[in-house]
């Protein structure tokens, strides 16, 4: 494995800096994880067998910390932050998510660190980053997710106003945390081994959601994006009732819903002039939606997602978990392994194994999680390979980590696409390889620059594939698939999303493309897999969604399942693509070897709900969708303020200090000891009534001042951002996050930018998303060495753009 040897110390508690951990001890590392006297509160969280509390059975806890060894240390007194500065003595990488606020008094401020140990790679997770106004905000993932802007889009077109946004299912703010920073690490990690340096690698959880949203409706096309209203132009794109479930549709282009057409018999409003092309069902939405409901209603679940597929219409069953642990995809392709630690009635758990196949590193196998303590012995040892002696004084090169790294983006839409983008962040050249026949679906939907449509005006694609190159080719034709082979003998790595078999059956498969460069990496990103019965199957973002099981446990308790806000499947694929591409560079650096790496989105969906899964693997029972709520902590929810619809704000309390600020900040001090509220328990208990007098509070004053009188009470509070939020956050600007790069078409238009931050290897965005065949002459002149002759000869035969 690529991380075999290295030495990763682990601080903090929950979900962010343990994912992340637990990602590279996934690819070999080994992990020593550092708890408060008191224990990771995920021990209290569960789920737990037979509903029996018991901090060495969470099931969240064994999942998150398999593969690790345990020590405890209290960081807050000079003999433990002594002891933490011992076993960094003999570490390679420390990862933590303590807050900003509380860095200094447990010993982890990031420059006092790097600069001690110079060689070590500090990696540090928080809600909004390390600088900036919000830097000492209090904050929970409830706080984060609604700072990104995902909730205020959640669920999508909602009918109800007075409902408040929501964030979705499980920790997905802290997940996206620690999966960002598990690559950004690796990235840190390629640089010191070229190097010997360590570094500083800064995560913002706000940040790697907000870039996932589709933020460029409002400066492209002036289009406000609520859960109200707003967004993609593709319809259908919905969640159909059936007659035994619920159907999530799509049609992507005008074949696609001619082939649903047909599947409905033909019906003669499907072809009159209102639904003629997608811009017209796009107007007319609602009259679609209310025939295509009156039809689905008829029909069976299964059979109507079944056909529908075989049909070459994207569609998928909106499941729940049990259907997901019956699946026959995942169970084709093993995903499920056992949880060590513990049983369910005396059979094991089964939980997310590893989302990628690969040709080349194997996943180990899981040793349980430790104990409270269990491997203390460490603290006593002297460190075997200390790395605090002195990195070599040369300046580094200020170039993100992959400078040198070349990438050929076979893919399209988006999920391909935004592992490119992460690879292009770290620094890599990537080269997006397209076709003026077919082109990416992402330059033919809105937004369009200033309502003007045209392949280079498009606000999604813009947003997707900044920092690349575009070479326009033709490589469905043998003559544009040999000089796709030039390209790849040029690159490092291929990424491709396309339906297993199609690379294959145009000669650009793994076995040609790495006999004419060997050593490559090549990913391929699809719905399913490689294999297994639905490895054909069509595939986009909201289908896995659906199938995943993130639409249910994403929903309001009292209402059907909706769909969330964004295509979260597509986005989070490519981070995880770009974490196995990193992985893979840095096993090839120590081995010599290439891979293919088979990425299957509904299995890495499933990576990001492992609390729901854990839920019915261990408590037996189908997770209800809470809301904002959360099974642990009260009060945690979203609250109205003063103002029309949009206008929220997120409150969380965790400690009984933090329940005793919120009391005095609402000017209700005797709440802290009423017998109804005063510990945890209770105040779950009665949440009702809980959130009723919060909530009248908060419905009488604005969202930022209730967000500043309670933060400076010691009280996580932060107001449901909206996109206008964002493009004008202060917070933001002033950590740069938001880049406006010139482009020749549409000019200089704000884009999220990158999440996190690299001390010594600065990771950017260095231009503007290309157009269409922009780089082609150059590219093919220069890299490949075709001649002007060769290259008209080329275009002439509509092989090149």
């Amino acid at each position: 494995m690529p991380l075999d040897g290295v030495t990763v110390v682990e601080c903090g508690e929950g979900v962010a800096a343990a994912y992340c951990t637990k990602l590279l001890a996934d690819l070999g590392a080994g992990v020593i994880k550092v708890e408060p006297p008191e224990g990771d509160v995920t021990r209290r969280r569960g789920p737990f067998p037979h509903d029996t509390a018991d901090p060495e059975h969470s099931g969240l806890f064994l999942y998150l910390n398999a593969n690790k060894r345990g020590v405890v240390l209290d960081l807050t007194a000079d003999r433990g932050r002594r002891a933490l500065n011992d076993l960094l003595t003999g570490a390679d990488i420390l990862v933590h998510n303590i807050a900003p606020a509380r860095r200094a008094a447990s010993g982890l401020q990031t420059a006092a660190l790097c600069a001690a140990f110079p060689r070590l790679i500090v990696t540090t997770i928080s809600a909004y980053g390390s600088c900036g106004p919000r830097a000492n905000y209090h904050a929970y993932e409830l706080n984060a997710a609604h700072a990104s802007g995902m909730a205020s889009v959640t669920p999508r077109f909602s009918p109800f106003p007075d409902l408040p946004p929501l964030k979705f299912g499980g920790h997905q703010a802290e997940i996206q945390g620690a999966l960002h920073a598990a690559t950004a690490t690796l990235g840190a990690w390629w640089y010191r081994l070229q190097s010997g340096r360590g570094q500083a690698v800064d995560v913002c959880e706000q940040e790697c959601i907000a870039a996932m949203l589709s933020l460029s409706f409002l400066p492209y096309e002036g289009i406000h994006v609520t859960r109200l209203g707003g967004g993609t132009n593709v319809v259908p794109w919905s969640v159909c009732e059936c007659a035994d479930g619920q159907v999530f549709l799509i049609c992507g282009d005008n074949e696609q819903w001619l082939r649903l057409l047909d599947l409905m018999g033909n019906p003669e409003w499907g072809h009159s002039e209102l639904f003629k092309d997608r811009e017209s069902r796009y107007q007319n939405q609602d009259a679609l939606y209310a025939m295509l409901g009156e039809w689905t209603r008829t029909q069976r679940m299964e059979d109507l997602w079944r056909e529908a597929q075989r049909r070459r219409i994207p569609a998928a069953p909106v499941n729940k978990m049990a259907d997901v642990y019956a699946d026959p995809q995942l169970k084709a392709r093993g995903f499920f392994v056992p949880l060590p630690g513990v049983e369910n009635n005396g059979a094991a758990v089964p939980v997310p194994g590893t989302p990628m196949k690969s040709t080349a590193m194997r996943p180990r196998a899981a040793r349980r999680a430790p104990r409270l303590g269990e491997h203390n012995e460490l603290l006593a040892r002297v460190p075997d390979k200390p790395v605090s002696d002195s990195a070599p004084a040369a300046e580094p090169p200020r170039r993100g980590p992959l400078a040198g790294i070349r990438v050929a983006d076979f893919s399209w839409v988006w999920a391909g696409p935004y592992c490119g983008l992460q690879l292009a962040h770290l620094g890599a050249e990537v080269i997006r390889v397209e076709t003026s026949k077919r082109p990416c679906l992402n330059r033919c939907i809105h937004p369009y620059a200033d309502h003007r449509i045209g392949l280079n005006r498009a606000g999604h694609f813009h947003q997707w594939n900044l920092g690349k190159q575009s070479l326009a080719l033709d490589f469905a034709t043998p003559q544009g698939a040999e000089v796709a082979r030039d390209l790849v003998r040029h690159c490092d790595v291929v990424i491709e999303n396309f339906t297993p078999g199609v690379m294959d059956r145009l000669g650009l498969g793994y076995q040609a493309l790495s006999a004419v460069r060997p050593g490559l990496i090549m990913i391929s990103i699809t719905g399913y897999g490689q294999q297994g019965p639905y490895s054909r199957n069509m595939a986009y973002g909201g289908l896995i969604g659906a199938q995943s099981g993130l639409f249910t446990v994403s929903s309001y308790p009292q209402d059907k399942t909706r769909e969330v806000g964004i295509t979260y499947a597509d986005p989070t694929a490519g981070v995880w693509g770009a974490l196995f591409v990193m992985a893979a560079l840095v096993h090839r650096k120590l081995t010599g070897q290439g891979q293919h790496i088979d990425l299957s989105m509904y299995e890495l969906m499933e990576m990001m709900l492992v609390e729901p899964l854990l839920e019915y693997a261990i408590g037996g029972r189908e997770p209800a969708p809470l809301a904002n709520h959360d099974s642990y902590m009260a009060p945690h929810n979203c609250y109205k303020a003063a103002g029309d619809a949009e206008q929220w704000v997120a409150i969380a309390v965790g400690s009984q200090s933090e329940w005793r600020g919120l009391c005095a900040a609402m000017a209700q001090p005797e709440l802290a000891d009423d017998p109804r509220f005063d510990s945890r328990e209770r105040r779950k208990r009665n949440e009702v009534e809980l959130d009723r007098i919060i909530s009248a509070w908060t419905s009488t004053r604005d969202r930022w001042e209730i967000t500043a009188i309670l933060q400076n009470a010691g009280v996580a509070a932060i107001p449901t951002f909206l996109d206008t939020d964002l493009l004008s956050d202060p917070h933001l600007k002033e950590r740069g996050y938001f880049v406006a790069m010139e482009h020749p078409e549409v000019g200089a238009r704000p884009l999220p930018g990158v999440p996190y931050s690299m001390s010594l290897t600065p990771c950017k965005v260095r231009q503007a998303a290309p157009c269409l065949g922009a780089d082609t002459d150059r590219i093919l002149s220069r890299l490949l060495g075709y001649s002007p002759a060769t290259i008209a000869a080329l275009r002439q035969s509509g092989i090149t753009v």
